[in-house]
């Protein structure tokens, strides 16, 4: 019987690609303390967003209505972007996330 032999590990050439951004775009309950909540999110990795927009929409004078946040992060590697976008859809007030790539050097400017 042959003993196994141990390969050392492949190492992969770095390849110089521009970050990318990353935009969710978040629909939540309107109420105080949801913005805190996916805020919150950002702060315990350390990322402070380079952008991030909300909007509060009324249904009824008897609901709170919702809230859309939009925020902008450079630099996360896809295991961050994954971790995060998790996180979010696992909040009690999300209603729903939806993630798209951004390249930084495209600017965007959302629609006020």
């Amino acid at each position: 019987m042959s003993t196994p032999v141990e390969l050392p590990p492949v190492k992969l050439p770095k390849r110089n690609l521009p970050p990318i951004t990353v935009h969710y775009a978040i629909v939540t309950d309107a109420h105080p303390g949801a913005l805190p909540c996916v805020l919150e999110l950002f702060a315990l990795r350390n990322i402070t967003p380079d952008l991030v927009k909300v909007r509060k929409y009324s249904k009824s004078c008897y609901h709170d209505g919702n809230m859309s946040i939009d925020i902008h992060v450079t630099g996360l590697s896809p295991e961050e972007q994954d971790i995060i976008r998790h996180k979010l859809d696992a909040q009690i007030s999300v209603q729903n996330v939806r993630e798209e790539i951004l390249h930084i050097n495209k600017r965007t400017k959302l629609a006020s």
